[in-house]
């Protein structure tokens, strides 16, 4: 099965950090996709940190992983 995502650049490089963990997905990087930068990346981290650190204060709630996996 072929599946296309169109994914914000801001979180681009987290999820594919997230599917390459997968061992059943295989990934073709198509002609148009650009490799994040260092800054791109190190925003990417801090993004998600926050994310972290708003949900052990409280503000927010995440997602299980379960849950989100079954939603794609």
């Amino acid at each position: 099965m072929k599946i296309t995502l169109e994914i914000d650049s801001e979180k681009a490089s987290a999820f594919l950090n997230f599917i390459r963990s997968l061992d059943f997905i295989k990934i073709k990087v198509q002609e148009d996709f650009e490799e994040p930068t260092k800054e791109e990346i190190l925003q990417s981290i801090e993004a998600g940190l926050k994310e972290v650190k708003d949900h052990l204060e409280g503000k927010i709630k995440l997602k299980e992983a379960r849950t989100f996996l079954d939603e794609l």
